[in-house]
C-alpha cells in the first residue's frame, strides 16, 4: 500500500520547522508512516524534541447527510480511514497546503487545510478553510502522543494527565508536557478516546518498533460556511495574545512565492527564493540543524553547508554567531561535530576544525570589513587555535607527522574521524586510517589560507612557511597517472573510488594541472556520478551496496560504500568549474541540479534529502530533509538561474 501511496502522491515529506528545533513533517497523502511525523513536535532548543500531537481525525457531513473522512492511517491490516481518495492536489510550499474534493460531485473542491509554524516558538497554525459554494460540518479529533520523538506511546501511559476544556479551548499536560489548543469557533467537548494499534511501515523496515496508541481527550464540531476559516492554534505553551500570534506567522510566508489551483507550478525566477527559504528552515537560534527529524547541530553539516548562509540579509550575524557557538565548545583545536540531545558534545571528528577554519577566512573575506576590529581578532584566533592544536597533537586521536607535514590517523585508535564515521560493534565500517585524501587537502587549504591572512609573527611561529612548503610533495603521491587514491596506509596508496578525491580537489589550493583534474571529472563521470548525486564507493568495488535498505546493520553498511550523497554535487560543481569555460559549467550544473528543480516547479519538494539508494536512485533515503543537500542545490541554483 505504501508504495501504491508514493506513486500516486510523491515518496518525498512536507516540512515545517522553528529556531528551536521543533517541526511538523508528514506525507503527501497525510498519512504518518514514521514515528517521527506528526503536527507539533515541539524543540526545546538544546537538542531534546517532544512528539505532542500527531494528526486529527477529520469528517465532513454535508446538508444532503453525504459523510467523508478526510483523514488516513495505517494499521497493521488496514488502511483506515482512506481520506486520500480526496485529496485533489496539494503544494508543499510556500507552506503545506492541501486540497479536498468530493469524488461524487463535478467540480467538488471543497476544503483548503494548510498548517503553517511560527518561527520562534513551538506553534502550528491549523486552518480549514471552506472553498465551496455550499455549508458542511467538520468533526475533528486531535490525537495526541506526549513523547519523547524517538520513541513510541501506549494507551496506559495515560493512567493520569491534566485537561481543562472549555467550548473553544483545550489544555492536556501529562510527565511535564503540555498541549494547548486555542480555536476561532466554538465547537469543543470533552469525549476522551484511544485509537489502538497505529502503525508506522517505515518504522518496520528500518528495524525499529512500529506501532503505537494515540489518546485524543476531546472533539470538535463546527459548521463552516462558504468562505469561512477555522484556525486552530497547537502549542506547548500558553498564548496571551492570540490576534498577534496569528499575525506573526501569518507574517512569516509573506513575500514568499506562491502557487495554488490556479496556477500549479513555479517560475524559474522563483527558484532561488524558495531554496534560500529551505536553506533557512535549518537554522536555530544560534546553529544550523543538520537534519529533520532526527539529526540535531553537526559541526561538519554546519560548516560544509555555511557558505549557503552567505547570501541571506542577516549572514553577517547568523554565522557570526554560529561561529561563535563553536568556538565555545573548542578544546584543543577542535570543536565539536556534534551537539545533540540534552546538550551531548562529541568531538569525534578530524574534519570539522578543518572545514572551521577555512570557512572563518571565507567569511573574513566576504564580511570582514563589515565587522568590528573585536570581533575579527576573535574569529581570526578560533582559526589560529585549529591550527595550533593540530600541530601540538594532545590528547587528540591524530597527529601532524613531522615529516612530510601529515595528519595521521593512526589505526590504533580504532575509530573513523572522516564524515565516513559509521560505527558497529565498537568498529568503523569504513576504516580509513592514516592519510585520508580529503583531510590532507583540507588541512593543506587551511595553512595556505592562514598564511596570508594571519598575523606574519603568528604564521612564523607555527611554522606555516616550512608545512606548505613540504606537503605538495606528499600530496601529489595520491595520484598514479590514472587514479586518485583515497588513502595512504602504511605508506601505500589505496586505490578505492570514493568521492573523496573530489572533495579534495575542489579546494582552492590542490598541486595538480588542468589535465589531471579532467582525469578526475572522467572518473567521476564514469563510476560515482548519478542523477541525484555522487557515490560513495564504486559500482565496480565489491563492498558495494546497491541500496540503502533494511536493519540499522544493514543501513550502515550501504551508509559510505555505494549510497549517493546528495551534498557530493557542490564539490563537484567546484571541481568541474575549474577545467570548463563559464558556458560548459553552467551547462553542467544545470544538469546536475535538474531533477530538483523541476519537481521544485511543481510545488511539490519541501526540502532536499540526505540519500539516494547506488543503484537506481529514484526514492529519496536517509533523513527526507538535509542541511547540506539543500546548501548545495541552492548554491548551485543560484548560479544557473540569479
Amino acid at each position: 500500500m505504501l508504495s501504491y501511496l508514493y506513486q500516486r502522491f510523491t515518496p518525498y515529506e512536507w516540512l515545517l520547522t522553528n529556531r528551536k528545533g521543533g517541526y511538523a513533517l508528514g506525507t503527501a497523502f497525510l498519512a504518518n508512516v514514521r514515528k517521527y511525523h506528526g503536527l507539533l513536535i515541539a524543540g526545546d532548543g538544546k537538542g531534546k524534541r517532544y512528539h505532542l500531537l500527531a494528526s486529527l481525525e477529520e469528517v465532513a457531513t454535508f446538508p444532503s447527510g453525504l459523510t467523508y473522512q478526510l483523514d488516513t492511517n495505517f494499521y497493521r491490516d488496514v488502511v483506515y480511514p482512506q481520506g486520500y481518495q480526496c485529496i485533489k492536489e496539494y503544494f508543499y510550499l510556500p507552506y503545506p497546503v492541501f486540497y479536498f474534493y468530493c469524488p461524487k460531485r463535478e467540480n467538488g473542491v471543497f476544503l483548503k487545510k494548510s498548517l503553517r509554524f511560527h518561527e520562534e516558538k513551538n506553534l502550528l497554525l491549523l486552518t480549514y478553510e471552506n472553498i465551496s459554494s455550499y455549508p458542511y460540518k467538520l468533526f475533528l479529533r486531535p490525537r495526541l502522543t506526549f513523547r519523547d520523538h524517538h520513541h513510541l506511546n501506549f494507551a496506559n501511559s495515560w493512567d493520569w494527565f491534566e485537561e481543562e476544556i472549555s467550548s473553544n479551548f483545550a489544555f492536556i499536560a501529562k510527565d511535564n508536557l503540555a498541549l494547548f489548543c486555542y480555536s476561532n469557533k466554538d465547537g469543543f467537548t470533552k469525549d476522551p478516546i484511544f485509537y489502538y494499534g497505529v502503525y508506522y511501515p517505515l518504522e518496520e523496515m528500518r528495524g525499529y518498533p512500529a506501532f503505537e496508541d494515540h489518546f485524543s481527550p476531546f472533539k470538535i464540531e463546527v459548521e463552516l460556511n462558504p468562505g469561512e476559516k477555522l484556525n486552530l492554534l497547537f502549542s506547548d505553551e500558553p498564548l496571551k495574545d492570540l490576534q498577534g500570534t496569528l499575525e506573526e506567522i501569518i507574517t512569516r510566508y509573506e513575500g514568499r512565492p506562491k502557487i495554488g489551483l490556479t496556477k500549479p507550478y513555479f517560475e524559474d525566477k522563483d527558484i532561488v527564493s524558495l531554496l534560500n527559504h529551505m536553506v533557512k528552515a535549518f537554522l536555530l537560534k544560534d546553529n544550523v540543524c543538520a537534519g529533520y527529524p532526527w539529526f540535531y547541530a553537526w559541526g561538519r553539516d554546519t560548516f560544509i553547508g555555511l557558505p549557503a548562509l552567505f547570501y541571506d540579509p542577516n549572514a553577517l550575524e547568523t554565522c557570526y554567531q554560529i561561529f561563535e557557538t563553536y568556538g565555545k565548545y573548542m578544546q584543543g583545536g577542535l570543536i565539536p561535530n556534534l551537539i545533540g540531545d540534552l546538550a551531548t558534545v562529541n568531538y569525534n571528528s578530524v574534519d570539522a576544525s578543518l572545514w572551521f577554519g577555512i570557512r572563518i577566512f571565507e567569511y573574513l573575506d566576504r564580511f570582514g570589513e563589515r565587522l568590528t576590529q573585536e570581533k575579527r581578532t576573535k574569529l581570526l584566533s578560533l582559526a589560529e587555535e585549529v591550527i595550533r592544536g593540530y600541530l601540538r597533537g594532545a590528547d587528540h586521536p591524530f597527529f601532524v607527522d613531522p615529516e612530510n607535514g601529515l595528519i595521521c590517523l593512526p589505526e590504533s585508535s580504532g575509530k573513523a574521524f572522516t564524515w565516513m564515521d559509521v560505527m558497529f560493534d565498537g568498529r568503523p565500517i569504513t576504516p580509513r586510517y592514516e592519510n585520508p585524501i580529503e583531510i590532507e587537502f583540507l588541512w593543506y587549504n587551511l595553512l595556505m589560507l592562514a598564511k596570508d591572512r594571519l598575523p606574519q609573527k603568528k604564521v612564523e611561529e607555527l611554522g606555516i612557511p616550512s608545512l606548505v612548503e613540504k606537503i605538495p610533495q606528499s600530496l601529489r603521491r595520491y595520484y598514479n597517472g590514472e587514479l586518485f587514491a583515497d588513502t595512504l596506509y602504511k605508506g601505500e596508496p589505496i586505490y578505492e573510488v570514493r568521492p573523496n578525491f573530489v572533495i579534495a580537489l575542489s579546494l582552492p589550493y590542490v598541486p595538480f594541472e588542468r589535465d589531471e583534474l579532467l582525469k578526475a571529472v572522467e572518473i567521476v563521470q564514469r563510476e560515482l556520478l548519478t542523477p541525484y548525486g555522487l557515490r560513495s564507493l564504486s559500482p565496480r568495488h565489491p563492498h558495494f551496496k546497491r541500496k540503502y535498505f533494511g536493519s540499522q546493520y544493514q543501513r550502515d553498511l550501504a551508509y559510505h560504500n555505494g549510497t549517493v550523497w546528495v551534498w557530493l554535487i557542490y564539490p563537484y560543481a567546484l571541481l568541474l568549474k575549474k577545467v570548463l569555460s563559464r558556458e560548459e559549467y553552467l551547462a553542467e550544473v544545470k544538469k546536475l541540479i535538474s531533477p530538483f528543480i523541476q519537481l521544485l516547479k511543481t510545488g511539490k519538494l519541501a526540502s532536499i534529502p540526505e540519500l539516494y539508494d547506488g543503484d537506481q536512485p529514484y526514492y529519496p533515503k536517509g533523513a527526507p530533509a538535509q542541511f547540506w543537500s539543500t546548501a548545495a542545490v541552492y548554491l548551485l541554483a543560484r548560479e544557473v538561474f540569479s
